[in-house]
This record gives structure tokens, sequence and C-alpha cells, in this order.
């Protein structure tokens, strides 16, 4: 059986699916996993579900309150050892205006030099914490980690729960999880929004929601275009959860007469966040170039054995002519997570030398990006996103932006 069979997985999967623990899935940032070499090393953990694991930590008064729990990376083998959940609140305990609010957990390194989550390798892999419940007043004592090792389990993970984003998380009971609903994050209702009358009876296309979103804040136009398109997401995101809720909570509420019916409920749900998820980032890109002027390109384009890059510049006709110079040709494959996935853009299109792969993942190790270098792949990160990577790299990154100004500037040649 190969060492990363998706078997290990489930089985562990199997122990920690009831509602004795708690999970909170994410994807390794660099500040996760310490690669940015700030003062925030340690796993971030929103307040709202350290409040709830930890009561202890919920106190504004008391400096940077604590609280510890051991932990074992189970996905990796590593000894189990005590971590530390620290709740930072000199925003609060000092009346700091820049002060800190937020929760970490914290000494993963410190009792164990090998470990997973300050491997800055990591960084990006899909991760889940279960953390042992809550009970007789006595707060979470233990969390178990799997640290996905490669796509095809980051793949099993997300069949079960949906997509998860870079900068997005899950909390939710094992319970809810192993039963293939998972409970989505609380959110800010979108006020005084007015959604399409046939959307309260049929759930839109991942490509209606889109569509709408550009015209929920025509305002954003007059943003660069680095904020419009993760203003956008994120508008998104919050619209297409609220649909969710809509069409989901009152199915729910009404309960299911076999198990069948809710196997095909849960199989409808992850099914339609996958079909969400897979077009999203392409579709909020192609507005944004043609509101900057760009038209000149095509999307899902032919070339060499069938294959398909996400955007091909100026157009698949040019590409496909001989005469055409390659030196003016550009394509740029949409990765909303890159660490795995990144040399699947490698043979897209053989008449391109250097391939421009966009993502909104929050980090890759200085390796991974001088190898990405090696094999003529340019990065391109939202401006604010470049912030959550190593200041090594930082700078070699292209901006969605400085993307844009740069292909404008080709074909104005």
């Amino acid at each position: 059986m190969s060492k990363f069979s998706t078997v290990d997985l489930q089985h562990w999967l199997q122990s920690i699916g009831n509602s004795q623990w708690h999970w909170f899935i994410k994807r390794l940032s660099c500040n996760d996993t310490g690669q940015t070499g700030g003062h925030q090393v340690g796993v971030y953990l929103p307040n709202q579900a350290a409040f709830q694991l930890f009561p202890a930590l919920d106190d504004k008064i008391t400096k940077n309150p604590d609280a510890f729990l051991e932990a074992c990376i189970e996905s990796h083998n590593r000894p189990q050892h005590e971590v530390r959940s620290i709740y930072y609140n000199t925003k609060h305990s000092e009346q700091k205006s820049n002060g800190r609010d937020e929760c970490r957990i914290t000494r993963w390194k410190s009792a164990d030099p090998g470990s997973p989550l300050q491997d800055v390798a990591n960084t990006g892999a899909l991760t889940l914490f279960a953390f042992k419940a809550p009970e007789n007043n006595v707060p979470c004592n233990l969390v178990r980690v799997w640290v996905c090792r490669n796509a095809e389990e980051e793949d099993f993970l997300e069949d079960i729960v949906g997509h998860v984003y870079p900068g997005e998380s899950l909390y939710l009971s094992g319970l809810e999880a192993s039963g293939g609903i998972p409970a989505l994050p609380e959110t800010t209702i979108i006020k005084k929004l007015e959604i399409p009358e046939a959307w309260k009876d049929n759930f839109p296309s991942g490509s209606e929601i889109v569509n709408f979103t550009f015209q929920l804040n025509r305002e954003l136009i007059k943003d660069q275009p680095d904020k419009r398109l993760l203003k956008r997401r994120e508008l998104e995101f919050k619209l297409f959860r609220m649909i969710e809720d809509s069409h989901l909570l009152p199915k729910i509420g009404e309960g299911f007469s076999t198990v069948d019916d809710f196997i095909k409920l849960a199989n409808s749900v992850s099914n339609r966040r996958k079909s969400r998820g897979g077009r999203s980032l392409e579709l909020h890109l192609e507005q944004i170039f043609r509101e900057e002027g760009l038209d000149s390109f095509a999307t899902q384009a032919v070339t060499e054995g069938n294959k398909k890059p996400d955007f091909l510049f100026p157009s698949e006709e040019d590409y496909h002519n001989p005469d055409y110079p390659s030196d003016k040709l550009r394509m740029l494959a949409v990765k909303t997570t890159c660490k795995d996935r990144w040399r699947q853009i490698l043979n897209e299109a053989h008449r391109i030398d250097q391939c421009h792969l966009i993502t909104l993942q929050e980090g890759v190790s200085e390796n991974q990006f001088r190898e990405m270098q090696s094999e003529g792949v340019v990065l391109v990160v939202p401006q604010k996103l470049k912030e959550k990577y190593p200041k090594s790299i930082r700078e070699q990154l292209l901006s969605l932006e400085d993307f844009i100004m740069e292909i404008k500037a080709l074909y104005e040649e």
C-alpha cells in the first residue's frame, strides 16, 4: 500500500467523526508555518472558535491569557507534546489602537523540532485540527492534527467538507462533518440585498452568482484591480452562502425520511460547492481584464494534446499561427491553491517558454518558488497577499495590476 494512500486519512477521519471532536480546517499560511519571520508564529485560530474551546481565553482585561493542551500530528507520526493556546489581546488589555486581537496555537516546534506545522514546505497545505470537545466545564485538552501530504488527500477531504480556499476556514463538529453537510461559519448578512425571485426556487449557477456580484457595488470598479478582485471574491462568497442557507436550512429543518434522501442532499451540496469554486476566479479575472481595456485573450483555448490553458493571449488563432512571433504569446493559469498543482500547467502551451500563474494561496516556501522559477513559471499574486510570502521573494512576485500592464504594453508596441 502506498505511503500516501487516502485509506490512512479515511480511517483517521472515522475516529474523529463524532460529537466528541470539533474540526477546524484551513490551509496553512506563511504566518502559520513561521516562514515570514514575524512575531505571529503559530497557527491562527478564529476568536469565536478559540473562546469555545478554551473559555478562559475570553478575557479582555488580563494581558494575553493562555491555556495549554496536548497535541499530536498523526499524519506524520509525530510525538505527542504540549502546545499553548494564547489570546493576544493588547488591543483591549492595553487599549492600544494598533494592538493585537487574535488567538493562536503556538509552541509546535519547541517540543518537536521536526514539526510539519513549522515546515515551510507545508505552506498552503490543507490541514485539519481535531479538538477534543470541552465537557463538564473542562476546556479542550487535546488536539489531533492531519496535514494533508499530497493532492489526493486534499481532494478526499474536500469531497467531504467542500472546497477550503486560502484565507478561509471551516469550524464544525465532527458529527456534522461526518454527516456530509458541513456547517458554515457565521457570516455577516449582506444588508438590503434582494436576490432575484427565480433564485429562491432554483439555485443559480456559479456564473450567474459571479455576474450578479458585478452589479452589487459598481463603485468597486474605481479600485485598483488587485483590491477589486479580492473584494468581489469575498462578496461573491457571502452571497453564495446566503443563497445556500435559504435553500438548505428549510430542508434540513424538515428532516429526512430515509438515509438515501440525506445522502442525496449531502452529495448535491458538495457538488454545487465544487462547481462554484471551479470557475469563479476565472470569471472574476475575465471581468477585470475587460474593465481594464484588455480584450485580446481567449479562455479555454485548445493547444497541443487538447490542453486548455485558462487564459491565452492574444488569441487562440494567433497561437496556432506559425508566423505569429512566439515572444508575443502569453499564458495565464489560474489556481486558487498552487502547492501541489503548479506543475499541471507546464505543458499546456508548448510555444510559450514562460508561463504566468495567478494564485490566492497565502505563501509558498522559498524553495518551491525557486523551483517554479527554474521551470519558467512567473507567480502572480494579489498585492494584499504579497506580505504573506517570504520577504526574499516578494519583489519577484507580480501583482494582478503588474500583469495587466505587462500584457497591455506587449501589444501596444
